[in-house]
């Protein structure tokens, strides 16, 4: 049983950042002007959002709540990883994922008071629409699911 992280932990994550980084550079330069460009038309675009929320914009201008919220979030992660076999690939790729993904935000909430969104999926038929979202917020809900299915599949998490 290993109690730290491997090497792949620290290389997802620090890839997972570069390419959130990255995206959102471009994002800002190229569409910020422009607002929204059709990719899909009715389905999918990449429009310009500048979330001050957390998940799905929820707590918009609600700076103190979102600050107390992901602080008490950060010190249930590190309970619950203060436990976790590090051993194998498995919790290295999926920790790295889930934790350059918070970082990106993060990085983004404390550099610009806001994180950059550009993802927009929507169906305009039938007037659904998810709420825009970036490469983190991606690759943190990848990471959530892959714990999530492994926890209903048996796979000990831990």
């Amino acid at each position: 049983m290993s109690k730290w992280p491997g090497i792949s932990f620290y290389v997802t994550m620090a890839l997972v950042v570069a390419l959130d980084q990255a995206t959102k550079a471009w994002a800002t330069a190229w569409l910020e002007p422009v607002r929204c460009f059709s990719l899909v038309p009715d389905f999918f675009s990449l429009s310009y959002v500048e979330n001050t929320g957390i998940a799905f914009g929820m707590f918009a201008h609600e700076e103190w709540l979102v600050a107390v919220f992901l602080v008490a979030l950060a010190l249930v992660a590190i309970y619950y990883l203060r436990g976790m076999n590090w051993a194998g690939w498995e919790p290295n790729l999926v920790g790295g994922m889930l934790c350059g993904g918070a970082l990106g935000n993060l990085l983004d909430r404390w550099r610009l008071g806001y994180v950059v969104d550009f993802f927009d999926a929507h169906i305009s038929a039938w007037q659904l629409s998810w709420p825009v979202f970036n490469v983190a917020d991606s690759l943190i809900c990848i990471a959530v699911g892959w714990i999530v299915l492994r926890q209903f599949s048996g796979g000990k998490g831990k």
